[in-house]
């Protein structure tokens, strides 16, 4: 089976969604079909991230800033065209590559609801063009999912602000233009645990240094760390209102977050089945084909149920969501369940795979190495499980 063939016909044609949603469903497919498939090879074993061109690409097709406001020059779409866009990625051997660095367009949404109207100026045409890739940081060293105990401190100096610190794990942030740092101004200090603020900072901006991380899996997502040494922004870089990091303008986004890296799991463990089934029926062991063991068409039942038990919870989550019903609890159950069953779920395909599968040619070590880290960021899946027995209390 080629590498770039799309999981098989598995998307789901839902009321949720009107025409023009399908219609950039199509566009979606299109242009991972023809601008990520053949190259993310290549960009893997650079290193270097998704090349600049490919977000220029994914501008002129219509594919980033989705969230930007007609005024602003953007087509204004709702979240569903987010949730379409990283959807169809999971359904791509090279969404494994490229992973969550089209799911950093998410930020624009922050932009929009929370941003100056100068803030928007600036910024809305080059993330429109696909000249600015954005990033946030949020994650450090001694942080991880502990986002309350920011270490990085924004420090006011008439009208500017004196950043330091260190960020990490931050997808695309190796060649990021714009950064969203969270850090802990003087007045956030006073206020206690959980007060942050966040800055849109120029990556070219003095003191600023972005460096790639090398990853297990995700090799062309450009995952990078950010380092602050006395970096000077102008206090009208402030995105929100001082203190409201977390308690406003990031609330919301966690758990549209979570439902896109949700809904991207099912995608991918839609993918690896329909590869995995495939694989099996052609591969032969023994004088018969893989699949005519009983253990293996156990195994592939079992992973069905999987399948079509995570199709109507996806469905009940997106309902929930154009309703204006979803909540921080359903999207970390979601964020939980669709991470855990993808990752239990690509680990069996591989094993079905046999020494093939451990090969890295191989279309499913791809997706394998990618599955891992779901359970991990956006929240580890330990994280989740506090949230959820606290709402047990």
């Amino acid at each position: 089976m080629a590498e770039h063939k799309i999981a098989a016909e598995t998307a789901h044609r839902d009321s949720i969604f009107t025409e023009e949603h399908e219609q950039f469903r199509e566009t979606c497919r299109r242009f991972y079909e023809n601008e990520l498939e053949p190259y993310y090879l290549q960009w893997e074993k650079e290193g270097q991230g998704t090349p600049a061109e490919f977000w220029r690409k994914a501008g002129d097709a219509g594919l980033v800033g989705l969230a930007v406001p007609e005024e602003y020059g953007g087509p204004g779409g709702d979240f569903l065209f987010n949730l379409i866009q990283n959807e169809e990625l999971g359904r791509y051997v090279g969404g494994a590559s490229v992973g969550a660095a089209i799911a950093t367009d998410v930020m624009t949404n922050i932009l929009v609801e929370h941003g100056t109207h100068e803030q928007k100026q600036r910024w809305c045409p080059g993330i429109l063009s696909g000249e600015v890739i954005q990033c946030l940081g949020l994650t450090e060293p001694g942080s991880g999912s502990d986002v309350a105990s920011t270490q990085a401190r924004a420090r006011r100096q008439g009208d500017e602000y004196i950043l330091n610190g260190n960020k990490c794990y931050m997808s695309s942030g190796s060649k990021a233009n714009l950064v969203y740092i969270v850090a802990k101004t003087d007045a956030d200090l006073e206020r206690g645990r959980g007060a942050m603020t966040i800055f849109l900072v120029d990556a070219k901006t003095p003191g600023v240094t972005l460096r790639r991380m090398d990853t297990l899996g995700m090799r062309a997502s450009g995952i990078g760390e950010c380092f602050l040494a006395d970096v000077r922004v102008p206090a009208d870089c402030m995105l929100g209102a001082e203190g409201q990091a977390l308690r406003s303008v990031l609330k919301g986004t966690f758990t549209l977050d979570r439902t896109l890296i949700a809904t991207r799991a099912l995608a991918t463990a839609e993918l690896a089945f329909d590869l995995t089934l495939d694989y099996v029926k052609n591969r032969k062991v023994f004088g018969q084909p893989v699949f005519e063991f009983q253990n293996t068409q156990f195994k592939l039942a079992e992973m069905k149920t999987d399948l079509v038990a995570g199709a109507a919870f996806r469905e009940s989550l997106l309902r929930a969501l154009v309703e204006g019903r979803l909540d921080e609890l359903t999207a970390t159950t979601a964020k939980l369940w669709f991470t855990e069953m993808e990752y239990r779920l690509v680990d069996t395909c591989l094993q079905l795979h046999g020494g093939f599968g451990y090969m890295t040619e191989s279309a499913i070590s791809r997706i394998y190495t990618y599955a891992r880290v779901e359970p991990i960021y956006g929240g580890t899946s330990e994280i989740q499980k506090v949230n959820i027995a606290k709402s047990l209390r």
